[in-house]
């Protein structure tokens, strides 16, 4: 961090808010399920950005030392290998990009929809100070309507909040999704040199100028490559696994809170916040399932590639064991783990499943 201060800033602003968003879900939890829940909302997306920062932190330099092996790699790249790294970097850009957007203009809409609701209910005739309400709904320790400046303060303390939790998610993810596209490029790569190396294979076999001593060394060389690209997934398994946990965990309570929330009804602001919210959510859930499904099956493709490749009737014994033992190690996918569970795309229909179980459950309560 450049600048630590417009990190801390933001967070501690975050920090003093969830006490009171946490008192007034409680408090309404037995009044008006509703309220609760339009509070536990943000509450809960406050609370993971605050847990990831400080999770992230504590694996900063494990994380670091990632993202500059992997940058270091690029400089070995050759042409035609680089045109396979820039490929997944702009797949990655197009993600991150529409993760951007949907998270900038969820920001946006929390802070502007306390606003624009005030304003039509001035227009309606009420009074337009006690119509005020802050972003985030909360037990303040002072009257917020008291004066214009007591709703100024609160306000400011709310965007600054707001300012950090979508920077904090928007680093952390896309940084992320970033090491998916760049590990999934170097199996791309792998696949790539095994097809060059089957290539100059069959030609110079037909020539009848093989020389099996050099393609035996041009094997191992991939082999030892293959190695790699496995040592740094499994690294980048470790390195994210607390952070893909807790994102998991609380990623259940968030959708079954806003999938609750929006058949409510209610003012057009807070629907436009809230389905944008969900949106934003269902991006950053997807961004970790695709991301984990993206190295499994780049892992995977490489056993493939070379069965297809290799005209194995014209290998020597030695050659085909080699190959034999790397198809072998390549069935066997890398992932993405959370502690307790593998990150792929049949997670992302689980955490569907539980969030539905949790939302029928706070519909029975509302009933109720």
């Amino acid at each position: 961090m450049y600048r630590p201060w417009m990190t801390f800033i933001p967070l501690l602003s975050l920090m003093g808010l969830l006490g009171p968003m946490g008192v007034y879900a409680f408090n309404y939890l037995q009044i008006d399920l509703g309220k609760a829940i339009t509070a536990l909302s943000p509450f809960w997306q406050s609370l993971l950005s605050t847990v990831k920062f400080f999770v992230f932190m504590v694996n900063r330099k494990k994380i670091v030392e990632l993202v500059r092996k992997v940058w270091s790699w690029t400089l070995e790249a050759t042409e035609e290998e680089l045109k396979i790294i820039d490929e997944e970097n702009k797949g990655d850009a197009r993600i991150s990009l529409f993760y951007y957007s949907m998270v900038n203009i969820t920001g946006v809409l929390a802070a502007l929809a306390p606003l624009a609701i005030a304003a039509i209910y001035a227009l309606q005739g009420r009074n337009f100070m006690e119509s005020l309400d802050a972003p985030f709904k909360a037990e303040y320790f002072y009257d917020i309507r008291a004066s214009y400046m007591a709703y100024i303060l609160c306000y400011t303390w709310n965007v600054v909040g707001i300012h950090y939790i979508l920077n904090g998610a928007l680093s952390i993810d896309t940084l992320y999704s970033w090491c998916v596209h760049n590990i999934s490029a170097q199996f791309r790569i792998l696949n790539l040199r095994y097809r060059q190396m089957s290539e100059k294979f069959i030609a110079h076999h037909a020539a009848g100028n093989l020389n099996e001593k050099k393609f035996l060394e041009s094997l191992t060389s991939c082999v030892n490559y293959h190695r790699r690209i496995i040592q740094m997934s499994e690294r980048f398994s470790e390195v994210y696994k607390g952070l893909v946990f807790i994102k998991f965990l609380v990623s259940c309570l968030q959708l079954a809170c806003l999938s609750f929330i929006i058949p409510l009804g209610g003012e057009i602001a807070d629907q436009s916040f809230n389905l944008s919210f969900l949106i934003a959510v269902t991006t950053q859930l997807m961004l970790y399932c695709h991301g984990g499904q993206k190295i499994q099956d780049s892992s995977t493709s490489v056993n493939e590639a070379i069965y297809e490749y290799f005209p194995w009737h014209d290998m020597s014994i030695n050659s085909q064991k080699i190959l034999m033992l790397t198809m072998i190690r390549a069935q066997k996918p890398c992932d993405i783990r959370g502690i307790f569970f593998t990150t792929d795309l049949s997670l992302f229909v689980w955490v569907y499943r539980t969030a539905a179980s949790f939302m029928t459950m706070l519909m029975s309560m509302e009933d109720k």
